[in-house]
């Protein structure tokens, strides 16, 4: 089966339980990559998981905390799903002469007795041993080995996907360096029907005339929108009598009653909207038609050069022949070494940079003559902007972790960052020049990967007491990963499958809408982008690799994340999401050759950073230690202000001694070492 084309009658829908995964190439080779990469992953992860049971097992068992050990603290329907982690349930209190509150950092591991002698607790399990680190070892071995297998089963698989999908760019070419005066079609024609027996069917030249396209865009769009303020019928191309229409409709317009809602976004929301052309009304709408009528008739008359020259051959032989042809090593193409090809393939004493187009839906036509000098400046914008949004979102976290509510808290506000950071990404992508959508996603990928990353992973350290990080508290970093799986894996996908605003605008704006065209605007289905689904892809596989050596079994958590990404989103696009360009395998390329790497690297040193870190309790044996501090101790003070009681079994003293191997954001963001 194949996908029909726009207008195409007795048709049907893809089933969402019947269609296989190598059909949904038909959206695009990318989209077909990303759901294969989807169960690639949960396949993996499971074995991954299957291979790390001994270290579930191991911690999980009293041989590890204790009697009663894990179970004895984790017993709610939440708290469950954190057993067999690290979480250590076996401490005692220690006398510490030395120590003070500050080196501790957990008001629940300091206390002081009524003389002033420092109480300290201490982790009395034994979790980073050899056998630990071998089977961590052994799941970042087998992880290694699967990635590279899919990374080469990716390279094949998207071949195939190209060879099943014959589209126009498989009989076309693009000229990246063509002569700016080199204008006229026909003589382009010429030129590459020498590679083709039957010729060139169709020469495209884009020129560098984007303010005229963008201008005459923006008058069909205004003068649409205007259209829609009018009474029905309104003949809009005179001048006399649309001017006559606009006046008396912002007449009646002001006559008619407003409301206190009304009174205050005109006050405050719609002045900063108006800014951007939106919410314009038709007076408003008038004057920019009118603006822009004499900038465009200017701009007509100006001459324009060539920047990129799309050529289509009537057969895929001749694609083949001109790229064989013309196709350049990176040296001769930098050094324009003309004795590299013959003089027949010499265009007008140019050296011409030729490739294979993207789809001409995912080129995009207005940024194809942005220089490289200004998209680099422009990326470096944007990429600013996204780490100051990383370090905002940190300390939003911080401060949601410390209220009333903690890790609950703290795990909604994470989401919701993650939810509404892609949508701040993409208009800072308004500030981009990308010539096809493909590179247009993969920038879009990198940067909400890297906040949700940092976001997701690698925040909760930083805002985390280190001493907290094998703990049973509900705002320790185990059971806070504990409760962002579980939001990952409920929450996102189903706010994504209740599309809450394509809904609304359905089921109340479509109905109230005074034209056809515009209530039909309703029904296009929900914009989305395959950058922005891969991300949440990476995202998790950095967390589980990130984590894994503290919970081990967070690889089954990922396995059924992945399965629950793959369905909804597979019922998304079939039943949800609206058309979208045929994006290319760009994405998928960025995601195997650098940040899937890039995880496994982090994998290897963070598993290293924390076995080295355990017990993490900041305590050591100090070679001479003071004796007498056994018994118990009444009238306690525990750093949080309360008092109790403890007893110490422990007649000798230690000293304090730096286990943590990362800062905090209390501490700056560096690297220590152990003392």
């Amino acid at each position: 089966p194949e996908r029909a084309l726009p207008g195409e009658s007795n048709t049907e829908l893809y089933g969402v339980w019947s269609t296989p995964t190598h059909w949904l190439k038909d959206f695009g080779i990318g989209v077909g990559l990303y759901f294969t990469t989807l169960k690639l992953m949960a396949v993996i992860f499971f074995l991954a998981g299957c291979i790390s049971i001994p270290n579930i097992m191991f911690y999980a068992s009293d041989e590890y905390s204790g009697p009663g050990g894990q179970d004895s603290v984790l017993q709610s329907p939440v708290m469950s799903l954190a057993r067999g982690t690290m979480i250590c349930t076996k401490r005692e209190f220690v006398a510490c002469p030395t120590c003070t509150e500050s080196q501790l950092g957990n008001v629940f591991d300091f206390a002081k007795t009524p003389d002033n002698t420092p109480l300290v607790l201490r982790t009395l399990c034994e979790g980073a041993e050899l056998t630990q680190g071998m089977v961590n070892w052994a799941s970042f071995i087998f992880m290694v080995i699967a990635f590279a297998l899919i990374a080469l089963y990716q390279s094949q698989i998207e071949i195939r996907f190209n060879e099943d999908q014959v589209t126009v760019t498989d009989y076309s070419i693009v000229v990246e360096n063509p002569p700016p005066d080199a204008t006229d079609p026909d003589v382009w024609r010429d030129f590459f029907e020498q590679f083709s027996e039957k010729g060139v069917t169709v020469v495209t030249i884009a020129l560098n005339n984007e303010a005229l396209v963008r201008s005459l865009a923006f008058r069909r769009h205004f003068r649409n929108n205007l259209r829609y303020h009018l009474p029905p019928g309104t003949n809009i191309d005179n001048n006399e009598i649309l001017k006559k229409a606009v006046e008396k409709a912002t007449e009646a317009r002001k006559q008619k009653k407003k409301t206190c809602f009304g009174l205050l976004c005109n006050c405050t929301l719609l002045p900063i909207l108006r800014i951007f052309g939106l919410f314009l009304k038709e007076d408003q709408l008038y004057e920019r038609v009118q603006k822009l009528t004499p900038q465009i008739q200017e701009l007509q008359t100006k001459k324009y050069s060539a920047t990129k020259v799309f050529v289509t051959f009537e057969t895929e032989a001749g694609q083949r022949n001109a790229l064989t042809a013309l196709t350049l090593s990176k040296w001769d193409s930098w050094s324009n070494n003309k004795n590299s090809v013959g003089p027949s393939s010499i265009f007008q004493d140019t050296l011409l940079k030729i490739q294979e187009p993207t789809e001409p839906d995912a080129v995009r036509w207005l940024d194809l003559s942005a220089t490289t000098k200004a998209k680099l400046i422009q990326r470096i914008i944007t990429l600013a902007i996204t780490i100051g949004l990383v370090i905002a979102s940190g300390f939003s976290i911080n401060a949601a972790r410390n209220s009333s509510l903690g890790v609950t808290l703290s795990s909604i506000v994470l989401t919701l960052f993650n939810l509404i950071i892609p949508f701040i990404v993409k208009l800072l992508l308004l500030i981009e020049k990308h010539t096809t959508e493909g590179g247009r996603q993969a920038s879009l990928y990198y940067k909400i990967a890297l906040f949700r990353w940092v976001n997701t992973a690698i925040i909760p350290i930083f805002i985390s007491s280190f001493t907290s990080w094998i703990g049973n508290d509900s705002r320790d970093i185990i059971i806070t990963i504990n409760s962002v799986l579980l939001s990952e894996l409920l929450l996102s996908p189903t706010l994504r499958l209740l599309d809450i605003i394509t809904t609304y605008r359905k089921h109340y704006l479509a109905p109230r809408e005074k034209t056809q065209r515009n209530m039909n605007s309703h029904f296009n289905g929900t914009h989305y982008n395959l950058a922005e689904r891969y991300t949440d892809l990476t995202k998790v596989i950095f967390l589980c690799f990130f984590y894994s050596p503290l919970f081990p079994s967070i690889y089954f958590y990922c396995t059924a994340i992945f399965i629950q990404q793959y369905w909804s989103d597979k019922i998304s696009l079939l039943r949800i999401w609206g058309h979208q360009p045929l994006i290319g395998p760009q994405v998928s390329r960025f995601s195997r050759r650098f940040l899937l790497p890039l995880a496994l690297t982090a994998f290897a040193i963070v598993a290293s950073y924390f076995y080295a870190s355990f017990p993490y309790d900041n305590i050591c044996d100090p070679f001479e230690p003071e004796t007498g501090f056994a018994g118990k101790y009444n009238d306690v003070t525990f750093a949080n202000g309360t008092m109790g009681s403890i007893t110490v079994t422990n007649d000798d003293s230690v000293v304090f001694c730096q286990q943590e191997l990362v800062g905090s954001l209390d501490t700056g963001l560096f690297i220590k070492f152990p003392a």
